[in-house]
């Protein structure tokens, strides 16, 4: 996803390890805390909330928003670095600004209870002023500061910073993790078990095998890769695959050097699926969360947004847009919380619950997949009503899905486009929305950390419809009136005329978009839609049979569509590339095409396991992913391609499909350049600090830590766009751009859309296993 979250009251960071060194350190310079002081980099280093932050003539300005209500609202500000006990540290800086105006200096620690150790109110007027303060810092050594200037409560204006500096001795901090990476949750016993050994030697090296009592199991010579460009490390591989025995607590050693404990069996994914699904639960909207339901006491909570009634926004937004609102209200109250927020969007939904109801479909379709999830008592809230737990989670969100339809008759305001590639020339509109979907509901303005749901005080509104989150309504409506057809027919026909309503409205208001204008949710953006028309198309033709979506599905540029899989591209399957749900529900599920082009869509999906699969060799960690940058969400990338690859073991029963998979998974549990486990709860060094407001437990202790089964974003190598990430610039490659940290919303942030493929993954892994 592509969310740029401009946090409420503080910024989160935390002083950052450097991962591209191989001994985990990073000492910055002893008289300097601060970054790219003088901006001679641009803005790099920096971030602003509640304005535009740009470079102009080697300085930093920020131009506000809005000036806010709060001095927190327009923040210019740098984390990443750590006060000494002891020390005596001086802040410089030189500012001005457009029109007089006020703000405050403030060096404070990065989260709960937010102390300040240096708190200066400044007259900041419009020629630049040079100011020089000097603290002693008497307490607890703080790994974790951040630098701000808060300017909002005064009036709008445009503030420019020079010559900004910290000066003093850092804390420095130490991140021992293994040069020697394994999956840390474990490998199937008639499966591929790689292990990976950072190491400049050029020669093999002796490797051992050893069980919990130290014995040695077996041994071997490790085989020199060479250089892994992804992470940008001279690497080993370590197979020991010819070990079929089940096993606990085996570690690799090399040397000095030993891996994460992990184990062989049969049962690697059978507990992670179910916390997996288990997250949707936790980030319901709408319901009490309770202990009977939940792994832990204190991750139950009461309900949030209980009556979530909301109506156009209203007002000026982020862009200066003036939105006149609309004459009515939705009750938006149930669905998921999308992304650690407390907005719930129609476009990220669509592919979450697509994914959850594509694993119910292959287990009703697929000879190598049983159908999951059987109705079981204490999962969670309707556990023993008869109906399968995957599609209760799933309705919930159908339910919210539906709720955010448009009303016959009513206008709205919305973003409308001549040519749908030009995002830019978007004009605000009032149309006839009657059946299409309204994009998100969500806050008005960011909430600090922690804010549990039910502490959300904010107001709340919807955004505006979008083709997107219509077509994305239209396609898993029509998908679940024909799983619930022999269910519940009153609620399938309910989902069909939802599905063919907004389909109507989609193909009645084709360039409607999304953008970032609302300061307390993510945009969603999506200038493309012909994939988003072909996959609602294909669900609606396979539900209904009727030919006037045949002939929209088979006349689609995107017709049996599925990812390129090459070097240049990511090419891959995410929301906002959605053409290959509908190939991979033609593929899948009975329908009227003829079987020569249902054949096809099948080879279509072989040939991107193909490309996938045939990856993992030229990459140093035996991944599926031979990309040049990291993306947002790298990690949800790799999962998606291993669905894929589960479908081409499908459609040709050939076991290297599964086995790439299962080394997808490998890379996620462990087996990777910063040895972290990317799912919480599974493996010895898992991360354990996501971006969400109410596992906030490293903002605030009194706050609950994550749930086990959570799946992180993982390495950005691209968007260096939090304060935490933005310490990263320059200094990691790929694989390694990557801190676990709260605040680090770019490379830590967990999503419906993340742990859905993990869901179906660690499912479908787990009923097949490599027998």
């Amino acid at each position: 996803m592509n969310k740029i979250f401009k946090l409420g009251m503080v910024s989160l960071s935390v002083f950052l390890c450097n991962a591209s060194q191989a001994a985990g350190t990073d000492s910055f310079p002893a008289s300097q805390l601060l970054k790219n002081s003088s901006f001679s980099d641009a803005t790099n280093n920096w971030w602003g909330a509640g304005g535009t932050l740009i470079p102009v003539d080697g300085t930093g300005c920020l131009t506000f928003h809005s000036a806010g209500a709060n001095k927190w609202d327009v923040i210019l500000g740098q984390g990443g670095f750590g006060l000494l006990k002891g020390e005596t540290y001086t802040v410089k800086f030189d500012i001005k600004a457009d029109k007089d105006t006020k703000g405050v200096m403030l060096v404070q620690h990065d989260g709960a209870p937010y102390n300040q150790y240096i708190s200066k109110n400044i007259d900041i007027g419009t020629d630049f002023d040079s100011h020089e303060y000097e603290f002693k810092y008497n307490a607890k050594s703080d790994p974790k500061v951040g630098f701000q200037f808060q300017l909002g409560a005064h009036k709008n204006a445009t503030v420019c910073v020079d010559n900004v500096s910290l000066e003093g001795k850092p804390y420095e901090v130490i991140r021992n993790f293994s040069k020697l990476r394994a999956n840390q949750v474990g490998y199937f016993s008639n499966g591929e078990k790689f292990a990976v050994l950072q190491s400049e030697s050029k020669s093999p090296l002796e490797w051992q095998l050893r069980n919990q009592d130290g014995e040695v199991i077996t041994k071997g010579r490790t085989i020199v890769f060479g250089e892994n460009s992804a992470s940008g490390e001279h690497v080993h591989q370590i197979d020991f695959s010819h070990i079929t025995s089940n096993h606990s607590n085996l570690v690799v050693t090399v040397g000095s050097h030993v891996s994460h404990p992990f184990d062989i069996n049969e049962h690697i994914y059978a507990e992670m699926s179910e916390d997996a699904l288990k997250y949707f639960y936790h980030n319901r909207s709408g319901i009490e969360i309770k202990e009977a339901f939940v792994q832990r006491a204190d991750l139950a909570r009461p309900a949030g947004h209980p009556e979530d009634i909301a109506s156009c926004f209203k007002g000026t937004d982020a862009k200066g847009n003036v939105w006149p609102g609309c004459d009515f209200s939705l009750d938006a109250t149930k669905g998921w919380y999308d992304a650690g927020d407390h907005g719930k969007y129609l476009v990220n939904s669509g592919i979450s619950t697509w994914t959850l109801l594509n694993l119910y479909e292959r287990g009703q379709y697929s000879s190598n997949q049983s159908i999951p999830f059987a109705d079981h008592k204490g999962r969670h809230a309707e556990s023993g009503n008869g109906i399968n737990d995957l599609l209760d989670e799933a309705r919930w969100n159908i339910e919210f899905m539906m709720a955010m339809q448009v009303p016959a008759g009513k206008k709205t305001p919305a973003p409308v486009g001549d040519q749908h590639n030009n995002i830019s020339d978007l004009k605000l509109t009032e149309i006839d929305a009657g059946g299409m979907a309204f994009h998100k509901i969500a806050d008005d303005k960011w909430t600090g950390f922690p804010t549990a749901p039910h502490n959300d005080k904010q107001h709340r509104s919807l955004s505006h419809p979008s083709t997107s989150a219509t077509l994305n309504l239209a396609a898993v409506t029509a998908q679940c009136a024909r799983i619930w057809r022999n269910i519940d027919g009153d609620f399938a026909n309910q989902c069909l005329t939802s599905s063919k309503r907004a389909w109507n409205a989609a193909r009645a208001n084709p360039n409607v978009y999304a953008y970032d204008n609302f300061t307390g949710s993510g945009p969603y953006g999506d200038a493309t839609l012909e994939d988003e028309f072909y996959w609602a198309a294909a669900e609606l033709f396979i539900t209904t049979g009727k030919k006037e979506y045949g002939a929209f599905v088979t006349d689609s540029p995107e017709f049996l569509a599925m990812p390129k899989g090459d070097i240049k591209s990511t090419g891959d399957f995410f929301w906002q590339y959605m053409a290959p749900a509908g190939t991979l529900s033609l593929a899948l599920v009975p329908n009227n095409l003829p079987i020569e082009q249902v054949e096809q869509a099948r080879k279509s999906i072989v040939k991107s396991a193909t490309a996938y699969s045939a990856q993992v060799d030229t990459q140093g960690y035996r991944l599926p992913y031979q990309v040049e940058e990291y993306t947002w969400g790298s990690n949800s990338n790799i999962v998606n391609r291993a669905i894929i690859l589960v479908y081409g073991f499908d459609y040709t029963g050939q076991k290297a499909f599964l086995v790439s998979a299962t080394n997808a998974m490998d890379y996620i549990l462990g087996r990777n350049p910063l040895s972290y486990s990317y799912v919480t709860g599974y493996g010895e060094d898992a991360y354990q600090n996501p971006h969400h407001r109410f596992w906030a437990y490293q903002a605030d202790n009194n706050s609950p830590k994550p749930p086990a089964g959570v799946l992180s974003g993982g390495p950005n190598s691209i968007n260096f766009s939090d304060p935490i990430a933005t310490n990263l610039r320059g200094k990691c490659t790929g694989q390694t751009c990557y801190v676990d940290d709260i605040g680090a919303w770019s490379l830590n942030e967990v999503t419906i859309n993340w742990n859905s493929p993990l869901v179906w993954i660690t499912t479908a892994l787990n009923d097949n296993k490599l027998k």
